[in-house]
């Protein structure tokens, strides 16, 4: 077998698709200590390479790395992430404790997270889903991806709608009041005119203009995160609990 580097080199964008194809044929030969260079290696081009050299290894060939294919779908622009994740949903069991272990661990990489609920939790069963049942209660209480937990968690039963509109009201309340503190405490902000002067300065001043008034910034976006997130509480409320 050639050299294992030498072949990950010819899953390149660039490779034509025969020697790309032999390259994939002959990494079916693998050893299990070798597998973590197929992870993301060298840069993007050969990603996408990668990823179907490791599918076609299928599981339980590859177990040993489930983990850092996990963090394949921290971003699911990534080449070779969007069959990664088909790949991790069909193993299905196998991937819970990774997954448990994420959202214990990592809960406040918001993307990651919101990239497992999208490919991987929202397409579980009951069954798997009871099993990160703990991490689904306690992120629904946070501030990141807390309706994506309680949307599965209405969705297997294991919040009554009522439970899940009493979350939903006192999460508006500590929207509402805390955007009523941010106004009162700050009432000589207006941030649409803020940004309306951002955008008409010059390109030479831009820098020198948001760092003069980076404190009416910093206020005006936690107004508008605020407001966004009560948005998505109305489209929730709208899709979820009014059926």
């Amino acid at each position: 077998m050639e050299n294992i580097s030498s072949l990950i080199e010819k899953l390149s964008w660039s490779v034509s698709e025969e020697e790309k194809e032999d390259a994939i044929h002959k990494l079916q030969n693998i050893k299990e200590e070798d597998l973590h260079l197929l992870l993301q290696p060298i840069s993007k081009d050969y990603w996408d390479g990668a990823a179907e050299t490791v599918i076609r290894l299928g599981y339980p060939r590859v177990k040993s790395i489930l983990s850092g294919l996990l963090e394949w779908i921290q971003d699911t622009n990534w080449p070779g992430a969007g069959e990664i994740a088909d790949f991790l949903l069909e193993i299905g069991d196998p991937m819970i404790p990774y997954v448990k272990d994420v959202l214990n661990q990592h809960s406040d990489d918001e993307e990651w997270v919101y990239w497992i609920f999208e490919v991987l939790i929202d397409h579980w069963n009951k069954k798997q889903v009871l099993q990160i049942q703990e991490e689904l209660i306690k992120i629904s209480q946070e501030k990141a991806n807390d309706l994506l937990a309680l949307r599965i968690l209405l969705a297997h039963s294991m919040y009554s709608k009522e439970v899940v509109c009493e979350i939903i009201q006192r999460k508006k309340d500590v929207l509402v009041f805390e955007l009523k503190e941010l106004h009162d405490t700050h009432p000589e902000i207006d941030c649409e005119a803020l940004h309306k002067e951002f955008f008409n300065q010059q390109p030479n001043v831009i820098k020198q203009f948001h760092e003069h008034n980076k404190e009416r910034f910093y206020i005006c976006n936690a107004i508008s995160k605020r407001q966004e997130v009560l948005s998505e509480i109305e489209i929730f409320t709208a899709e979820c609990l009014t059926s």
